[in-house]
């Protein structure tokens, strides 16, 4: 059995949503879509970059960036490189659930990791604000 894990504080809505940023959600921009369009304008007329995600984005690469909302008032970078299909995930060397709960407690939720769509997997458990899924 393949074993996955993914750190989110909302994970019902990571998996309707079934894409996920770069920067794990982090260094996100908490604005209206009005106010992010302006912000994005006002960088793309000034020359100056638009820091989100973690990321400096400039002129043309800014004007191609896939920016959503990935909460309410909350927008980040969507990762189209490492994600294009779904969700990012942290995979576990744990063939079952009872090594996976010790696993998780040290699991390191960093980096690239691996991506599934949404329908590819199932939660079979949460610890906290990780979750534990098996590919199916």
């Amino acid at each position: 059995m393949k074993l996955l894990a993914r750190k989110s504080g909302h994970i019902q809505n990571d998996l309707a949503r079934n894409w996920s940023s770069w920067n794990f959600g982090q260094e996100g921009l908490f604005c209206t879509a009005d106010e992010l369009e302006a912000g994005i304008q006002n960088c793309l007329e000034n020359d100056m970059p638009l820091y989100i995600s973690g990321m400096e984005l400039w002129g043309d690469e800014l004007r191609s960036a896939d920016i959503r909302e990935l909460y309410e008032g909350y927008y980040v970078l969507v990762d189209n490189v490492n994600a294009g299909h779904g969700l990012s995930f942290v995979e576990l060397s744990s063939d079952n659930l009872d090594d996976a709960r010790v696993e998780i407690e040290s699991a390191y939720f960093a980096g690239d990791g691996v991506c599934f769509s949404a329908d590819e997997v199932e939660l079979i458990e949460s610890v906290d604000d990780i979750h534990i899924f098996f590919v199916k």
